[in-house]
């Protein structure tokens, strides 16, 4: 199931980027908005040892300091273990350093769930819809970071949903979109991602009805598991662990940002 669970990571995260391909990395990037963290990083999938990946952390910080960059982002592959010690040299260095679970339920744990009459999802398979979804992404993200930013980042997404391998669904409360997240199936397991509800519609059950449909039709299209990614220090994941998702690997995400001048 791991294995299958990286493959579908992969192919999530290559919607958006090109990935060159090197002995011990590969590096992602989205020209298209060069500037998202998310979609524009590298990965360590190999190292012979904890040795090498401290010099490689380092080599990359020298170098993005001295070409100048906004921002460098390193991941390790969620099979390579980390310790304590690598996070507090990276620290050290000046990263931000977060960890990344990866959390995964049965589809049939949706049934125990009573359907929510308050609300209704859609899938993103019309124009409509998806306007709802990048409409909604938008005014949510507006709120958190800088509102153009926001907008350029929708108007990725919407080349993204054009090409119908990730699909949105959208909450509704009366005509209103409140929520939405993206989903992405390969075989057997599906992918939700970028899930959110509307500060105002929180704590009110709509996430969860959001939940149980998309992991209806995912077992209605040959599914059985579900996934979702959360950093250890979100409250989300207590709500996930609840719904009955579990914890099934970790990834260490390293974070540097070129100070304000």
């Amino acid at each position: 199931m791991l294995s299958s669970i990286f493959q579908l990571q992969s192919l999530f995260d290559l919607a958006f980027s090109k990935r060159t391909e090197l002995p011990y990395t590969h590096i992602y990037r989205d020209d298209s908005i060069p500037d998202m963290y998310s979609f524009n990083f590298t990965q360590i999938h190999s190292a012979p040892d904890q040795e090498w990946i401290q010099a490689f952390i380092k080599q990359e910080l020298h170098l993005a300091k001295e070409k100048q960059l906004g921002h460098l982002k390193l991941q390790l592959h969620p099979t390579l273990p980390f310790s304590e010690e690598l996070l507090s040299y990276a620290q050290g260095l000046g990263y931000e350093t977060s960890v990344l679970l990866y959390m995964l339920a049965t589809l049939d744990i949706h049934y125990e769930w009573r359907l929510h009459e308050g609300c209704r999802v859609e899938r993103g398979e019309s124009l409509p819809v998806v306007e709802d979804a990048l409409t909604c992404l938008t005014r949510y993200d507006s709120a958190q970071i800088n509102p153009a930013f926001a907008l350029r980042k929708a108007s990725r997404k919407k080349e993204v949903y054009a090409e119908r391998d990730i699909v949105p669904y959208v909450c509704y409360v009366g005509d209103e979109p409140i929520g939405v997240c993206d989903w992405m199936l390969h075989g057997e397991v599906v992918r939700m991602e970028e899930f959110l509800i509307l500060d105002e519609w929180q704590r009110k059950g709509f996430g969860t009805e959001m939940i149980r449909v998309m992991m209806r039709d995912a077992l209605n299209r040959g599914a059985t598991h579900m996934y979702l990614t959360a950093y250890e220090d979100e409250t989300a994941q207590d709500m996930y662990r609840k719904l009955g998702f579990v914890e099934v690997a970790r990834e260490l995400q390293l974070l540097w940002k070129k100070a304000p001048a």
